[in-house]
Formats: structure tokens, C-alpha cells, sequence
């Protein structure tokens, strides 16, 4: 059987976003999954750091480790998992265009049978989620009793989200 593959696609000024999303990322790991970690990138990183002068040395190094999600990531994915702040949406500049390549992807019937979840809390996972469902995947929401928003539940995402792809796959041969 082959190894099912999380593509875990997130953006992140700070940090904080980049430790849900490594979380999770480790939970797929340690359920036997193969990972790819992509980072979404700013439409203009020099206003970026202008605008989020303490976010500079986290901006640059981010800028430096991760690529851009690629549609050929999303489509050799078993499932995704994606993770964006507190306040951003799928309609932020960072993110549109992710989210339709996602839409069209759908539209076309390539993400059929493929898993996806959020990462994060609140308002902004809720968005991730539906904009994820409208592109036809398979969404997991958040563990029963789970806040959602804590590395715990990002790590516990990742194993569920390998398990769902598993099950998905099953069904689909």
C-alpha cells in the first residue's frame, strides 16, 4: 500500500499559525504519512514587513524554509491540512488565490475522495472549512470536546486526518 501523503499548507506572520501547522504535520508523521509543509506567500513581503516591523525576523525566515503550495502538491495529496491567523479568510490576498486553484480543482472533479481539515479556532477555521467543502473535499472538523486551537489538537488532527485519507482511499478502490 502506499504511503499516504498530507500536504500541509498554512501562512503565518509570526509563528503561531507555523506551530499548529508543524503539529499537525508531526501527528501525520507519526501516523506513517508522507508530508509536505508549504507556506502561503505574501503579495508583497517589503510592504509585509513594513507593515509588521516585529514579525521581520519570523517573515524572513519563513520566506527562506517554505514554497508555495503547487497545484501539482495538492493534487498528488491524500489530504490537506490548512491553517491561516486568527482574522484572515480564504478571500485574503495571501490566500485567494490558493483557494481557487482549490475551487477549480474541485470543480474539476480532481480532489474527489481527498481529506482536508483546519488547523486554528474560532471564526477563521469555520471560513477554512467551508471554503474547503465548496472544493469538494472531504472535511474533518474539529475533534469533539477540542477547542481546535492548541498544538494537542493540531498533533491529533494530523493522525486523524492520515486515518480519514486511509479510510477514503479504501472506499474509493
Amino acid at each position: 500500500m502506499a504511503q499516504t501523503v498530507v500536504v500541509v499548507t498554512f501562512y503565518s506572520r509570526q509563528g503561531g499559525t507555523e506551530r499548529l501547522a508543524t503539529a499537525a504535520a508531526v501527528g501525520a508523521v507519526q501516523a506513517r504519512a508522507g508530508i509536505r509543509m508549504r507556506r502561503l506567500a505574501e503579495t508583497d513581503l517589503s510592504a509585509t514587513l513594513e507593515r509588521y516591523p516585529d514579525a521581520r525576523e519570523s517573515l524572513t525566515r519563513m520566506h527562506r524554509e517554505y514554497v508555495a503550495p503547487r497545484e501539482a502538491d495538492v493534487i498528488a495529496a491524500d489530504a490537506l491540512i490548512v491553517g491561516l491567523p486568527d482574522g484572515m479568510t480564504p478571500a485574503s490576498a495571501e490566500c485567494v488565490d490558493y483557494f481557487e486553484m482549490l475551487a477549480r480543482l474541485g470543480a474539476e472533479g480532481r480532489l474527489a475522495g481527498k481529506a482536508a481539515a483546519a488547523v486554528g479556532n474560532g471564526p477563521t477555521r469555520d471560513l477554512i472549512d467551508r471554503a474547503l467543502s465548496a472544493a469538494g473535499l472531504t472535511v474533518l472538523g474539529p475533534h469533539e470536546g477540542s477547542a481546535g486551537g492548541t498544538t494537542e489538537d493540531a498533533v491529533a488532527l494530523g493522525r486523524r486526518i492520515v486515518a480519514a485519507a486511509g479510510s477514503s482511499s479504501r472506499a474509493s478502490t
